[in-house]
């Protein structure tokens, strides 16, 4: 395939809007992250956190909140949830109720709406990168956004030569034209790696002995998905805290571009999400008021309380 060249007025409608400050932002979900996270079309976005501290479950948070407030579909694949699991926590998350004795039409209502913005892939058997490309692709006009979670459960492309850091690079960058060439946003979930296990906070530290949230470079392959990818966040969770277990802490490592909305949260200043109920995320306002994002989007001016008793069960 031969290399061509690009007209030189490819890029004019960028510019002026760059220079006249009609750049159209991210889209937001009406809490304190959107100043340093958007939803943007045809990124390739990574999002990095250790085992077992919720990641699946605030990335469907997010996706419910821009499905709710800007009405995006996601195709997701999931490999170690099963589809059921994910509806029930949608759900659950959609209404603030637990299913577990829901009153039906509640339950009709917001299972239809559910199923409305979500759609999933079979993982009935195994996937490598080109298979879930193929399958984006035949579904192309059925979704906005997809998720891989993790990408460690792809299998390696038969054929394909180099060794494994090669073909992570090959990887990325065909996620990414995917992205660009169809205008579809992808995120994609990873775990960090072993040594990243063992990073805990110093001695002196008020949280002495507990995990440290992974840096960019922590991520199984290293530094490449950083490289790659768009924006960058990883999800930290103190899941053995007897008070903070129940905070969800989103770390901004990148945005590629800040024009368009987000920029990197300070090292030790993440976003912070409260689980209420195990059902609700709380979160900043503008106002810095403590309010359910999801539930300020059906109802603007009901909020939440702060006084509320946590639940102890954890949904993670």
């Amino acid at each position: 395939m031969k290399g061509s060249l690009l007209n030189n007025n490819i890029a004019d409608d960028f510019l002026n809007d760059v220079r006249t400050g009609k750049l159209e932002l991210g889209l937001d979900v009406g809490c304190s992250l959107d100043k340093y996270l958007r939803y943007k079309e045809g990124t390739f976005n990574v999002i990095l956190g250790h085992a077992n501290v919720g990641k699946t479950y605030w990335v469907l948070w997010y996706m419910l909140a821009i499905a709710m407030k800007h009405n995006k579909r996601f195709l997701i694949f999931s490999s170690e949830n099963t589809v059921g699991g994910i509806k029930r926590n949608l759900i659950q998350l959609l209404t603030g109720k637990k299913l577990l004795g829901m009153d039906e039409a509640e339950y009709f209502k917001a299972k239809m709406l559910i199923e409305g913005w979500f759609s999933f892939i079979d993982t009935d058997h195994l996937y490598s990168y080109k298979d879930l490309i193929k399958t984006f692709k035949e579904n192309i006009n059925n979704f906005d956004c997809c998720l891989i979670d993790p990408y460690n459960s792809l299998v390696r492309e038969k054929g394909l030569a180099g060794n494994s850091h090669e073909i992570d690079y090959l990887v990325a960058s065909e996620f990414r034209i995917f992205c660009k060439v169809n205008k579809k946003t992808l995120y994609i979930c990873a775990h960090a790696s072993t040594e990243a296990l063992r990073k805990v906070y110093h001695k002196e530290h008020e949280l002495a002995g507990y995990p440290i949230p992974p840096n960019a470079s922590d991520i199984e392959g290293g530094g490449k998905w950083v490289n790659r990818a768009d924006d960058f966040i990883v999800i930290h969770r103190l899941t053995q805290h007897p008070q903070k277990w129940m905070l969800t802490d989103i770390h901004v490592k990148k945005v590629k571009e800040t024009e368009t909305g987000g920029t990197p949260t300070f090292m030790d200043e993440p976003v912070s999400f409260k689980l209420w109920d195990g059902c609700k995320f709380l979160a900043k306002d503008k106002f810095n008021e403590e309010i359910n994002p999801l539930t300020s989007m059906l109802e603007p001016e009901k909020k939440i309380e702060n006084n509320l008793d946590f639940d102890n069960e954890c949904p993670f």
